[in-house]
């Protein structure tokens, strides 16, 4: 007779798994540009910018999504009571699968999808 895995541990495999898929930056991916730079387009990026940074609105940096892969997310602007702040931007880069459009943060080297966003490689 074989042991049965309990159910919490199948969930967390599946769970581990699926994480997994977001996290690993192989091979697969290239370096690619927005198709176009429409304000729907830059909406959907920013509001997946906006969450993974944990800042409720963010300003993008210099440069052309549709010619540069690099997007650049400025850091919050200082209180009226900080002279200057430490803080540093954050780098993106646009990568594709051939299929999808994804985002990957430089530091961490994790995918973050862009659903409904047309992209082309670089």
């Amino acid at each position: 007779m074989r042991p049965r895995l309990p159910r919490f541990v199948l969930a967390s495999l599946l769970a581990a798994s699926v994480a997994a898929c977001h996290t690993v930056a192989g091979d697969s991916v290239r370096p690619a540009v927005l198709s176009d730079a429409s304000p729907k387009t830059m909406a959907a990026v920013t509001q997946v910018l906006a969450k993974v940074t944990g800042q409720g609105r963010v300003t993008l940096g210099p440069g052309d999504p549709t010619r540069d892969p690099t997007i650049t997310v400025l850091p919050p602007a200082p209180g009226p009571y900080e002279g200057n702040s430490p803080s540093m931007p954050t780098y993106f880069e646009l990568v594709t699968d051939g299929k999808a459009c994804f985002l990957r943060e430089r530091q961490k080297q994790t995918l973050h999808p862009l659903p409904g966003v047309a992209c082309r490689p670089k």
